[in-house]
């Protein structure tokens, strides 16, 4: 059976890693797309390899269209095709919406926007071009689906993302290209588990935190036969931490 073919963004450290591990152990050739963590994306490439599969890492700094495109042309000519697309690159940044400086206001939609609506239009052109109904999957975060404190920039953009994905789904779907978004919350990895996970989960039901392998999971099912009707949505993974809209302890958490 001919192994799939994928690129995720991001894909060094974090959620990205987790994807791009999991994809690689599921059966797909990966292209590791990284910005600075050459050696988590080296690492990526041993597992996807060591599962039998093929992966090349790449780096390409997505705030710049030039790079966006040769990011595409890379991992095309060694994957031969892409069936997979998974924008997952980003960065938080925190700021009082009374003090967040137009510096940090651009970096953020420059890398955590302008990029992604690029990366998808380059992945959903490949796509058509190739006659490949693809699937497309855009990481957001529940941040775009709530108004937590100092991310009034992060969190706008998070929901522009889940905006842009129905767009594309809709203008990409005459293609037969599927276009999903997920919205995880807190996700266990090396920079977050830092904050310490057990003083969040007053604000989250199911008192646990996402692991990357689901989301890796998820990414999985929208690229299956299984979500063959599935475009435009956007799946939630945060232990139902959008649904509290009143203290915790009035739901008897």
């Amino acid at each position: 059976m001919k192994r799939k073919c994928a690129l995720i963004t991001g894909a060094g450290t974090g959620i990205g890693q987790g994807i791009a591990m999991t994809l690689g152990r599921a059966g797909y050739d990966v292209a590791v797309h990284y910005h600075s963590s050459r050696q988590g994306a080296e690492e990526v490439c041993r597992v996807v390899e060591a599962a039998g599969g093929r992966a090349i890492a790449i780096q390409a700094d997505l705030s710049d269209l030039a790079q966006i495109r040769r990011l595409f042309q890379e991992a095309e000519a060694f994957l031969g095709r892409l069936d997979l697309f998974v924008n997952n690159s980003g960065i938080t940044k925190k700021s009082p919406f009374e003090q967040t400086p137009e510096d940090l206001f651009d970096q953020l939609v420059a890398v955590d926007l302008k990029s992604a609506y690029f990366c998808v239009q380059q992945a959903g052109n490949a796509m058509a071009k190739a006659g490949v109904p693809g699937c497309i999957v855009v990481i957001a975060s529940n941040n775009g689906l709530m108004e937590r404190p100092e991310v009034s920039v992060y969190g706008t953009i998070k929901t522009a993302l889940i905006k842009m994905t129905r767009h594309a789904a809709v203008e990409y779907a005459k293609y037969g290209i599927r276009v999903n978004s997920i919205a995880p919350g807190w996700t266990a990895t090396p920079r977050t588990v830092a904050c310490g996970m057990e003083q969040t989960y007053s604000t989250i039901p199911l008192k646990r935190w996402c692991q990357p392998e689901e989301v890796g999971g998820m990414v999985l099912f929208y690229a299956s036969d299984a979500a063959a009707s599935v475009t435009g949505n956007c799946l939630v993974a945060d232990g139902g931490a959008v649904l509290l809209a009143d203290q915790a302890s009035l739901y008897g958490l």
